[in-house]
């Protein structure tokens, strides 16, 4: 017994270790405008790379809104923006979310760390 920790607590926290860091080793860079950091620290998953996909369809719906007001279609190029708008919106409160439930995760990992 080392200092009052029984070798089952300490077990226990070695394994939760060792998943924080191979969670952080498995980190997917996301070059993205939109997103506050370069590169994310939870693993891929399909919600990132949706998020990356619905960018891309923003870029372009964009693109789409400045070509129609070059032809003056001031309507389809109006629709073109608040749909986009509305997109960023979704990326933003998902991504928030998102960051919210790490920070959860994070505080539930050992104060040693």
């Amino acid at each position: 017994m080392a200092r009052g920790v029984d070798a089952e607590q300490q077990h226990p926290m070695a394994e939760q270790v060792k998943e924080y860091q191979a969670r952080s080793k498995q980190a997917w860079a996301t070059a993205s405008f939109f997103s506050s950091t370069s590169a994310s620290t939870a693993g891929s998953s399909w919600v990132e790379v949706l998020l990356v996909i619905c960018e891309l369809a923003l870029y372009a719906l964009l693109v789409f809104a400045c070509i129609a007001f070059y032809f003056r279609s001031i309507g389809i190029a109006l629709s073109f923006t608040c749909i986009s708008a509305l997109l960023y919106l979704c990326m933003r409160l998902t991504k928030e979310e998102r960051k919210h439930k790490k920070s959860k995760q994070r505080m539930l990992l050992p104060l040693s760390m």
